[in-house]
Parts: C-alpha cells; sequence; structure tokens
C-alpha cells in the first residue's frame, strides 16, 4: 500500500526498468501527415476552430484514412490518447501508409503505458523546487538507490534531483550528469505544484483537476511540447505561460487537457 505521504518514485523508477517493453517517442512523428486546413488553424491558436475543422473534414470523409488519423492524432494531443490512437488503427485499416502509421501511434502507446501504471491508493506528497532551467517544470527527489538497485556504493543512495521536463523523454536521462524526466512519466497523477511551499501532490483521482478551483487554460501536447491557449490566437510554451501567469499553485492535467493555476 502506497500511504499519503510515501514518495511513490520508487514505485514509479521501478516500473521504468520495464521502459524497454514500451516503443520509444518519435521525436517528428507529429509532422509526418500533410498540413490541412485544421492544421493552420491550430498553428494560429484557434483551437476551438481548429477542433470543429478536425470533425467536419473526417466527417464528410468518413473512410478517408488522412483526415482519420488527423482527428485521431489531435484527439491524443488534447488528452484523450486512447480515442486518438484508435482513430488512427482505423486510419491504418482505411489505407494509411503503414510506416505513417506505425510513426504516428509509437509516442501514444509510449503515454498509455505511463498512464497505466500511474495508480494509487491516496495521494502522494513529495518534495520539489525549481528546475535548474528555464526549460523545465520543476525538480523532484528521488532515493539515489532506486534506479541502482545492484549498486553497493553507499553514496548511491544519496538523494538526487530530477528535473521534469514538458516533453516525452521517458526516465533514460535519469542517470545524467543534469538527470531528466519526460512528464509522461507523472501526467497519469495529475499532479499539482505548491509553489510557495514546495510540494508536488500526486493525485490518486486522475479526474481532481477537473474539479479543482482556479484559472482553466487549454493545453495541447505533443512529443516535443506541451503548449498553453492563453487567449484566442495567442498559444505559449508551459514554462512560458507558468512564467507569466506566475501562480502560487497550478495542476497539469494532460488527461482531459488543461492547466489550473491559482494566482496570488
Amino acid at each position: 500500500m502506497i500511504t499519503p505521504r510515501r514518495p511513490t518514485f520508487v514505485r514509479i523508477a521501478l516500473l521504468s526498468l520495464t521502459l524497454t517493453a514500451l516503443p520509444p517517442a518519435a521525436v517528428h512523428a507529429q509532422r509526418a501527415l500533410p498540413r490541412s486546413r485544421a492544421d493552420l488553424l491550430l498553428e494560429s491558436g484557434l483551437w476551438p476552430q481548429a477542433e470543429e475543422a478536425y470533425y467536419a473534414q473526417s466527417s464528410a470523409r468518413p473512410r478517408d484514412p488522412v483526415a482519420r488519423a488527423e482527428l485521431g492524432r489531435y484527439l491524443a494531443m488534447r488528452g484523450a490518447v486512447v480515442p486518438g490512437t484508435i482513430l488512427i488503427e482505423e486510419a491504418l485499416q482505411f489505407g494509411l501508409d503503414s510506416t505513417l502509421a506505425r510513426r504516428l501511434l509509437r509516442p501514444w502507446r509510449t503515454v498509455i503505458g505511463w498512464r497505466e501504471m500511474a495508480t494509487l491508493q491516496a495521494d502522494s506528497v513529495i518534495p520539489a523546487r525549481a528546475p535548474s532551467d528555464s526549460l523545465s517544470l520543476f525538480a523532484i527527489r528521488i532515493p539515489g538507490n532506486v534506479m541502482n538497485p545492484l549498486r553497493r556504493d553507499p553514496s548511491a543512495r544519496t538523494p538526487y534531483w530530477v528535473d521534469v521536463v514538458p516533453r516525452q523523454i521517458g526516465v533514460d536521462s535519469m542517470m545524467e550528469k543534469n538527470p531528466r524526466m519526460g512528464v509522461e512519466v507523472l501526467e497519469g497523477f495529475v499532479p499539482s505544484y505548491d509553489v510557495a511551499n514546495h510540494r508536488i501532490t500526486l493525485h490518486a483521482d486522475p479526474r481532481s483537476a477537473t474539479r479543482g478551483e482556479g484559472e482553466r487554460y487549454r493545453v495541447l501536447r505533443d512529443t516535443r511540447e506541451v503548449r498553453v491557449l492563453m487567449t484566442a490566437g495567442r498559444t505559449l510554451s508551459l514554462p512560458a505561460a507558468l512564467e507569466e501567469l506566475s501562480p502560487s499553485w497550478w495542476q497539469l492535467d494532460l488527461l482531459h487537457g488543461w492547466l489550473v493555476v491559482k494566482r496570488p
């Protein structure tokens, strides 16, 4: 049983040893499909109009593999990863190039794998601090012997800090000189960050953010970044959005496509 205040990263790090069974993320998979009007709307920060266009083109051409794959990719970016991958798999059945389909599916299947690992019986609160660079979200402390269970060096037990970055890199970089972890490792816990008290909460309830109080901003993500819709036609990367908003508390809900913030 995982208690509310027990660091969950013992579990996460041990589960990460199974990462080799998950397909690695393809950095440029999101750009493999031809650009459509819906893509242009999305890139212009007109997200509601883009969503309408994705659905409209798929509805108008229900067996068009490209239209179906584009809708599936968009749904996955919005957070509906399982429905999105189902649509991409259907696009493959309708004639989408198999190599392209695999490239599109690979990163999202990795996300699904991490989400399936994200199970808690109660919320877990862990220490955090500011990250080492402006492109990361926060840093978390992990027991030093977790990622090296076979090492007998006593120094390996010293906790170390890992920056969490808003892109898909998994845990492959956790043992490097500047340790980093991809946000997909934690997203199933819909993490919230109490900036003032330097605490991360990993939530047992995956719908906790849908009931949370605060300002709400739409987010979309691909393998490279998470973007926040600040106003119609204006988007920022997640780190830039957090810098501009300067919240005292925030929660990232990639499962449903929201950033919830509270400001002083």
